[in-house]
């Protein structure tokens, strides 16, 4: 690259300007015609290397802006690609005791285990720590990441929530996650229901909060910091349901 700004500072031979003049009237393919003669003619009899340094620093802007213009695309087919991919699970760690720890590889091996990992995403968050009592959280309305974490599970961003029982409460009182058998068929249900637990909602009866996965392996590995380990499910879209489904499935297959 350093070489290459050297050949755009440095001047060759000189080049005799194409007037606009002569070129008025023309069709552009007579234009390419002119311009690519009048290349010819002022290239003859350089070396290789003179050829480059003339190109290198008579078009150097146009090289400079398409390479600009590459590299701006690049990015932004990129970009588009990774947001816009499907996502096989997005997930929130609630109480989560020492998130150096917190093993996440286990949830993209569960994705490549699945079939869903290559062109697909994987989200995942572990910075929110709820108690039973919401009433602590009255005087720490402006904590941004309880407001980040309140605003996406209430907007179906969350598939499944990773928690232990005291996380469980809080949000089944709140009533940000819905009863387990909404979204599970009949045989799927069967496979789980000895592990399903209740918690009270927010009208104070009992409901089919979560299932008690803590005798699985990815509630192992994970190192949450916690022995009892649930999930539940706050999610209403049908791509929540599609991911509740595959989760649960391959823990209880």
């Amino acid at each position: 690259m350093r070489q290459m700004m050297e050949e755009f500072e440095e001047k060759p031979q000189e080049k005799t300007e194409i007037s606009r003049l002569d070129m008025h009237g023309l069709s552009r393919k007579e234009k390419r015609a002119i311009i690519r003669e009048r290349l010819k003619e002022e290239t003859e009899g350089m070396t290789d290397k003179e050829k480059y340094k003339y190109l290198a620093y008579y078009y150097k802007e146009a090289i400079i802006i398409t390479i600009g213009v590459i590299a701006c695309l690049i990015f932004l087919i990129s970009t588009i690609y990774k947001i816009t991919r499907p996502i096989t699970i997005s997930y929130a760690v609630v109480n989560c005791h020492d998130k150096l720890d917190l093993d996440t590889d286990v949830i993209k091996e569960y994705a490549k285990a699945i079939g869903k990992y290559r062109g697909h995403q994987v989200k995942g968050d572990a910075n929110i720590n709820l108690q039973t009592d919401a009433q602590e959280y009255v005087d720490d309305s402006n904590n941004q990441i309880y407001v980040n974490f309140m605003n996406m599970i209430t907007s179906d961003y969350y598939d499944v929530v990773f928690t232990d029982g005291k996380g469980a409460t809080y949000l089944a009182k709140e009533g940000l996650i819905n009863p387990v058998n909404e979204y599970l068929d009949a045989d799927l249900y069967n496979k789980v229901k000895g592990d399903v637990k209740t918690f009270n909602g927010s009208n104070g009866q009992p409901f089919e909060a979560v299932v008690d996965i803590s005798g699985t392996d990815i509630a192992k590995r994970m190192n949450f910091g916690y022995t009892d380990v649930y999930i539940c499910f706050p999610g209403n879209q049908e791509r929540n349901h599609e991911a509740v489904n595959d989760l649960l499935g391959y823990l209880y297959q």
